[in-house]
């Protein structure tokens, strides 16, 4: 009878697919920020790394002294005065698609999703909730979103230049 058991077991076992979880990731995305009302007030980062798994998780990390300017005394205010990137070097963002069931990442096509997540900035963790897309092209996916942010949200006081800016994220996954 244990035979029986086992066997059958190991049956259902040896039929049971298993869905290895797939990570996909780069080193390279990139995020701009601009400012509505100073167009001095654009930056870039080429350097923000991210991961995205077919389960849904989503994350960024970036060093805040990434972002490039125009000019060199608009970076050096960035950095010393308003996000202070000697105390608080880093951001991230770590969240879940929400829409999960939308999304078929073995397919090309082009998906809308909503991301829900925690971003932290200059010390500050705020849960925020972005819109935007993924675009699967040969089995590797491309995610593009956009959203405004005001500063104060995060403790930075930018109010000279700017109170809110907008945030694009381009990333390419390998």
């Amino acid at each position: 009878m244990k035979k029986i058991i086992l066997i059958i077991g190991l049956g259902l076992l040896a039929g049971t697919t298993l869905h290895a979880q797939k990570i996909f990731g780069t080193r390279n995305g990139k995020i701009t920020f601009t400012s509505p009302t100073d167009d001095d007030v654009k930056a870039i980062n080429n350097e923000v790394a991210s991961r995205i798994a077919d389960n849904g998780q989503v994350t960024f990390s970036l060093l805040m002294k990434g972002f490039k300017f125009k000019y060199a005394e608009m970076q050096e205010h960035f950095n010393d005065q308003y996000v202070e990137s000697t105390k608080f070097p880093r951001a991230d963002f770590k969240g879940n698609i929400v829409n999960l069931k939308d999304v078929d990442f073995s397919k090309d096509g082009t998906y809308k999703v909503s991301v829900k997540g925690d971003l932290t900035l200059h010390g500050v963790t705020k849960n925020i909730t972005v819109t935007g897309t993924i675009t699967v092209k040969g089995g590797k996916p491309a995610a593009r979103a956009g959203f405004t942010m005001l500063m104060k949200d995060f403790g930075v006081d930018a109010s000279s230049v700017t109170e809110k800016v907008s945030v694009d994220i381009d990333c390419i996954y390998q």
